[in-house]
């Protein structure tokens, strides 16, 4: 069965969307969301984005998120903001949706070129945790802001080896056995940061992450009192996410997160072929949006 399918970009991090509204698509098949996701034997993306029916009556749709290592995610704010942008390719008019996300409900808003979601508010929150790396001393700031993310503070972020420290405190017992993503912040600017985030389900550093986007932004505000709503985030590709917030106390709430989601190109999939032991796409066709004058068939 061949399978239409697009993929969206928001500040660098890339998913590949399908409509499975009809509840058939093979997500169980051994390998099939790896394979999609392979950079050099498939689609190639750091996940992947279901659009499903919701049983909840507040709910317009249901997004379910698989990490390319094909675990399912409980969130990803820049894949939400991939998924609204998309949402009204597939016949839902927006501006504004109400999507369910692993049984929670997130407000969505298209805003000109942008997408503004309404973010829950952090489900757990540790602070000043003191930890060890190598010969360095190291203190951390735990937020599960959708998913848990490590939050360290660095002085010249671009020199850090996130790849290296990334991993060891993926696995640190602290975070199993769920394990947690790592994300490092330096403070530009009193309202501006810049961030790196290692992806657990990616098992790498992504160029960018929406969640991490939130967290870093609710430990500055922590960290230092100066820091107000909003914040603007830099990613590694220097793209900008804004993340709004209110504070009381060490408690926050009305978090939203704004950023960019483009399309980059749609197709189709022959996903009974993926799903054979052969990891190539014998049928794969691509139809880019960059030119509409551009057209790929394999």
């Amino acid at each position: 069965m061949r399978w239409p399918f697009a993929k969206y970009t928001g500040c660098g991090n890339d998913f590949i969307l399908f409509d499975n509204r009809q509840k058939n698509f093979p997500i169980s098949h051994p390998g099939l969301i790896q394979r999609l996701c392979h950079r050099q034997l498939g689609i190639g993306a750091d996940g992947i984005l279901l659009l499903e029916p919701s049983l909840n009556l507040h709910a317009d749709c249901c997004m379910r998120i698989f990490n390319s290592d094909g675990t399912e995610a409980e969130m990803c704010g820049n894949g939400l903001c991939c998924f609204t942008k998309w949402l009204a390719t597939c016949g839902l008019k927006g501006p504004s949706y109400c999507i369910e996300v692993m049984h929670q409900l997130y407000k969505a808003s298209l805003v000109d070129a942008h997408v503004c979601i309404n973010m829950q508010a952090p489900s757990e929150m540790q602070w000043n945790i003191p930890l060890s790396f190598k010969e360095d001393f190291l203190q951390a700031h735990f937020l599960c802001t959708g998913v848990p993310h490590v939050v360290i503070f660095v002085d010249h972020i671009d020199q850090i080896n996130l790849h290296e420290l990334g991993s060891y405190l993926r696995y640190h017992p602290l975070w199993q056995p769920q394990g947690t993503n790592v994300t490092c912040v330096e403070q530009i600017e009193q309202q501006q940061l810049k961030v790196r985030t290692y992806e657990r389900g990616v098992e790498a550093e992504t160029l960018a992450c929406g969640t991490g986007a939130v967290a870093a932004a609710l430990a500055a505000a922590y960290q230092n009192h100066l820091v107000k709503s909003p914040l603007l985030v830099e990613t590694k590709l220097g793209e900008k996410l804004l993340v709004g917030f209110v504070r009381q106390h060490n408690l926050f709430s009305h978090i939203t997160l704004t950023g960019p989601a483009q399309a980059i190109f749609e197709g189709e999939i022959d996903l009974e072929q993926s799903t054979t032991e052969n990891p190539l796409f014998s049928s794969f066709s691509i139809a880019c949006n960059l030119d509409n004058s551009v057209k790929l068939e394999i």
